[in-house]
């Protein structure tokens, strides 16, 4: 059976790197994917900040507040006219910055000791606007606290008094789990790359041959139907986890490629990272592509079996989502889910938090149950004539 098993795996593994979607996919996809993801997140991120740097405001009425344009002066920042018709222009994204709308009794209010309003115009739809509202409000506060302490000082009053409670930001998360919150794309690219890797070689040789009209001569040689099914399969496996690891070792590269400032302390995913990760996904590599060629059998052609292939590529995308938009906590239980697993063990990877030998074993042992009930159920279904002459 061994025999017979290593002669059909090498056979759909040629076929398999023959076909050019396979190929495209494999050393296009997961070679391309970690690198122009990392690097168009980390420019994305480095411009987010520098926008949030940047000592400029706009402004409209400057002149009428002339003690808070003293105040700008002071502290460095740099007025910026608010274009004529600025409201409009944020409306239609012309202008992505947010504009700070100085009223004409504004001097008047504060003169009188009276609380004065300002206007603080953006589309809080576009994420470009974020900081430079942040911006304008942190400036907006500290000119109100400073005229809040000259008036307490002109009627006589301590300043400390306005200050009854203070709060103070400790934080403990180190940058590591920091940059989590920004690699979680890498657990979720590693989990698709194990479906895209194998659909197409799962299809072919299912449901391809028998769309062909070749998968009855091939039973009807005196083999062993297992060893048929374990050579696929083999097959069907190794593309998927030479996607998935070659999607890793991108982001692994990827890594090494952001700029040497302080984004290189936040993303950190090396070769600790990518072995711990790859632990993980094999396993889950091959019991994704069993469970693939169970679900495309039922498919009498091409067509039809990539319409099933995507009803697992979805549950694969959806489970893991489930502890991101649920607010689920993790629990034990999640260990025994497929998917689920792999993403809350390698979103604790990330985060550099304690990965005991259960969060290996329970969802190996998992992945690997599901594989042989899904070959099992396999070598069954190709038994009936109705999966074999049905077309």
């Amino acid at each position: 059976m061994i025999t017979v098993g290593l002669i059909v795996f090498r056979k759909e593994l040629t076929d398999g790197l023959r076909d050019r979607r396979t190929l495209a996919t494999i050393f296009i996809t997961a070679l391309l994917m970690g690198p122009v993801t990392m690097i168009l997140l980390a420019n994305f991120i480095s411009g987010y900040e520098h926008k949030g740097e940047l000592r400029q405001l706009y402004v409209d009425g400057i002149e009428r507040a002339p003690l808070f344009a003293n105040f700008l002066a002071r502290n460095g920042i740099q007025v910026v006219p608010a274009p004529p018709e600025y409201e409009s222009a944020i409306r239609s994204g012309k202008l992505q910055e947010a504009v700070l709308a100085i009223p004409v009794d504004f001097s008047a209010k504060l003169a009188r000791g009276e609380t004065a309003e300002l206007r603080l115009v953006l589309d809080e739809s576009r994420s470009e606007a974020q900081p430079t509202a942040r911006r304008a409000e942190a400036i907006v506060t500290a000119f109100g606290r400073e005229q809040g302490f000259l008036r307490a000082i002109a009627r006589g009053v301590s300043p400390e008094l306005l200050h009854v409670v203070q709060i103070q930001h400790v934080n403990t998360a180190t940058p590591k789990q920091q940059g989590a919150f920004l690699l979680f794309l890498i657990p979720m690219f590693a989990l698709i790359g194990t479906v895209v890797g194998s659909m197409s070689a799962a299809i072919d040789t299912t449901a391809g041959e028998r769309e062909r009209g070749s998968l009855e001569p091939l039973l009807m040689n005196p083999i062993e139907l297992r060893a048929l099914v374990l050579g696929k399969w083999a097959a069907v496996a190794m593309l998927a986890i030479t996607t998935v690891t070659l999607t890793l070792a991108s982001f692994a590269v990827a890594v090494e490629l952001v700029p040497k400032d302080k984004l290189a302390t936040l993303f950190q995913f090396g070769i600790p990272e990518f072995l711990r990760f790859s632990a993980l996904m094999v396993p889950f590599a091959c019991m994704i592509s069993a469970l693939l060629m169970l679900v495309v059998s039922f498919g009498r052609t091409f067509k039809e079996a990539q319409t099933y292939a995507s009803y697992v590529a979805l549950v694969v995308n959806f489970v893991p989502l489930v502890t991101i938009f649920a607010g689920l906590r993790e629990a034990t239980w999640q260990l025994f889910v497929p998917a689920l697993a792999q993403q809350v063990v390698l979103a604790r990877i990330l985060r550099d938090d304690p990965v005991g030998w259960q969060d290996y074993l329970i969802p190996l042992l998992g992945s690997l149950a599901t594989t042989l009930v899904c070959l099992w159920a396999l070598t069954r279904l190709l038994r009936r004539e109705r999966i074999i002459f049905g077309r």
